[in-house]
């Protein structure tokens, strides 16, 4: 009796195609794993651009303290030294944000180059993480933590006008951050199924066959 082949299990993976819709973003106009390209090298060249600027705000505003307190007589405000601390805590606070999406970019790129899942994997979870401290920044504004809002130690009112405007201004820029944080998370994800998709139909990362 001549031998017929089974259907073999692989009827799903079978059936793989590369250009299949739900590996694209950007309105059905990209691959995934080029919209992931791309938000790898955005955030590599924001954070390139952002973080000496923050370095030289670091180094910049103690001497500048050192400097006024050597040569200003007149007594401070403990609100005045709250607001520098504050100040200092935001800089490092952004230092580290700055620090964290730029090694889990270079995480994606290398995630992507070699089709690991597990690089993809750490950059998912990276990423959730900046998306939820961002998102905590934001419950921060709303609630008025930040920079100590509204009262000071008197209970008395201390904000001015362009202060207000300047914090709903950040409340607004840190909403917009979240909301496009989350969409280039979804843009991942969907790389992340196609190389799963793609491991499953080929048997092995691009690594394993280089």
């Amino acid at each position: 009796m001549p031998c017929v082949p089974k259907p073999q299990q692989n009827t799903r993976n079978a059936s793989f195609n590369p250009s299949n819709a739900q590996y694209a973003c950007c309105f059905q106009q990209l691959h995934a794993n080029t919209g992931a390209t791309i938000i790898a090298v955005l955030h590599i060249f924001l954070c390139l651009t952002i973080y000496p600027i923050l370095v030289y705000y670091l180094t910049y505003h103690p001497q500048k303290t050192s400097e006024t307190s050597i040569n200003d007589t007149t007594p401070t405000n403990s609100s005045d030294n709250l607001n520098t601390e504050m100040t200092k805590f935001e800089l490092w606070a952004e230092c580290f944000l700055t620090t964290l999406c730029l090694i889990t970019s270079i995480m994606l790129i290398v995630g992507l180059r070699l089709e690991n899942r597990q690089i993809l994997t750490g950059y998912i979870l990276a990423q959730t993480l900046l998306i939820s401290l961002l998102f905590v920044l934001f419950l921060a504004l709303i609630m008025g933590i930040k920079h100590g809002l509204l009262h000071d130690s008197n209970g008395d009112k201390k904000i001015s006008l362009h202060e207000e405007l300047l914090i709903v201004l950040e409340i607004f820029v840190t909403l917009a951050i979240v909301t496009i944080e989350v969409w280039f998370l979804t843009v991942v994800l969907k790389t992340y199924r196609y190389i799963c998709d793609k491991y499953n139909f080929t048997g092995g990362n691009r690594e394993e066959n280089v």
